[in-house]
């Protein structure tokens, strides 16, 4: 069995767990360099202001979701990503029921 790939899915699955008021985190695979992690909101769900000890990229997958970093606002939808980098507050809000796929990098 290889170990220089892997092959991914769920990553556009919905939030269909009771998880209040934040979305359902799954992380979906953790390597040397990086960690892949779905955000399944339902919607009105957010996550508040926050920061990251690593750079990230959060990818849109289905849905709105409202991504707020640097006192702007960009819609995360299909298609769509954005690339944050270390310790830069940032918060989302999902308009709709949607996904994203979170991209931490923590490694070179």
């Amino acid at each position: 069995m290889s170990t220089d790939w892997s092959y991914l899915t769920g990553l556009a699955d919905p939030n269909v767990d009771e998880t209040g008021g934040r979305p359902k985190i799954t992380v979906i695979h953790r390597g040397d360099t990086e960690t892949v992690i779905r955000l399944a909101f339902t919607q009105g769900q957010a996550m508040t202001e926050h920061t990251a000890a690593h750079p990230i990229v959060v990818l849109g997958q289905v849905g709105a979701i409202d991504f707020t970093v640097g006192g702007q606002t960009h819609e995360l939808t299909g298609g769509t990503a954005i690339r944050v980098d270390t310790r830069v507050p940032h918060s989302l809000r999902a308009q709709t029921d949607g996904t994203a796929t979170l991209i931490v990098v923590h490694g070179s």
